[in-house]
């Protein structure tokens, strides 16, 4: 059985904010190094797990250029097979452009599902598996906590994270799957196997050798730090008085 599982490398989570900001920008920085989404390691450590069910052929997916490629090969060196590198060539490609170079992957390696991190910690928007689903015409299983494939594997019982509890979902095969933080926690790649990553097989192909338009349907306008707080603090006395001076301050 053959699982893709897509990484995308994304600035650390420490990262200052400011920093990560005049990185976006274009302006010449230090402080951001960059790390495998931390979901999307969740999403290789489970394919793993899965091998005792038929899972024999784990390909990491990554749409980033030869820079990054260190933290490819630290989800190579979990325990993937092989990867898929698409080269963005320099652009900085938004959802829908993502979702449907994902699409020709899955096109061409037909897989019985794609596992993915339920959002990237850099922009938490939460779109490509959605969008991804869409375009393939495949059922979809977000923010997935729990798994369990049936006998034959032709379809999978997931566990899903919502405001109201587990949504407990059953999903024919192939799907689109992604996953939360209590669906596992992903082990530490060990020296030797980042040693052994370095020659996993690796497939290249470059974004513009794929049909996709080059146009956005999304663009970024800018970002920023938000407004100070202003750090003041008035104590009330009880929930009426808190009510009044809601009021007083016209927010409520």
């Amino acid at each position: 059985m053959k699982v893709l599982v897509t990484v995308k490398p994304v600035a650390d989570p420490n990262t200052p904010p400011a920093a990560w900001i005049a990185a976006q920008q274009g302006k010449p920085t230090g402080e951001v190094n960059h790390v495998a989404n931390y979901f999307d390691l969740i999403a290789v450590e489970q394919a793993i797990r899965l091998k005792d069910v038929g899972v024999d052929d784990i390909c990491i997916v990554s749409i980033t250029g030869d820079d990054k490629m260190a933290q490819v090969r630290s989800a190579i060196a979990m325990g993937a097979n092989r990867a898929i590198l698409i080269d963005p060539e320099g652009k900085a490609l938004e959802w829908h452009q993502i979702a449907a170079a994902l699409k020709h992957v899955v096109e061409q390696e037909q897989p019985a599902f794609v596992l993915m991190g339920k959002q990237a910690t850099d922009d938490d928007a939460s779109q490509v598996g959605s969008i991804l689903a869409g375009m393939l015409g495949w059922p979809q299983a977000t923010f997935v906590s729990e798994m369990e494939f049936n006998a034959d594997r032709t379809r999978v019982k997931v566990g899903r994270e919502t405001d109201e509890g587990v949504e407990v979902l059953d999903v024919k095969l192939p799907a689109v799957i992604t996953c939360d933080l209590r669906l596992n926690e992903p082990r530490y790649a060990t020296l030797p196997n980042l040693i052994k990553s370095k020659k996993a097989p690796l497939e290249r192909f470059k974004f513009s050798e794929l049909g996709i338009a080059a146009d956005p349907q999304v663009t970024v306008e800018g970002f920023a730090l938000p407004a100070g707080r202003s750090g003041e603090c008035r104590m009330v006395k009880d929930a009426d008085e808190l009510v009044g001076v809601l009021k007083e301050m016209k927010l409520v």
